[in-house]
């Protein structure tokens, strides 16, 4: 039986709040993420493209006072 590996898991507090992020990118060097993610916009990744609209409508609600 083939077992899957486990992606590699990092640990984030922000104030009271805990986040595990769960990404073998974690483990690219910082040139290696800016690519990665340039490649990936460019293919159209569907994830990150959704992930990008709601940080921007975030930002733009709680940080400008825009309504999305």
């Amino acid at each position: 039986m083939d077992e899957k590996k486990k992606p590699f898991a990092k640990t984030y507090k922000f104030g009271n709040s805990t986040v595990i992020v769960h990404s073998d990118v974690l483990k690219l060097t910082e040139e290696e993420r800016k690519q990665w993610y340039k490649d990936e916009m460019e293919k159209g990744n569907k994830v990150l493209l959704d992930i990008k609209k709601t940080v921007n409508e975030a930002y733009r609600k709680f940080y400008i006072g825009e309504e999305t």
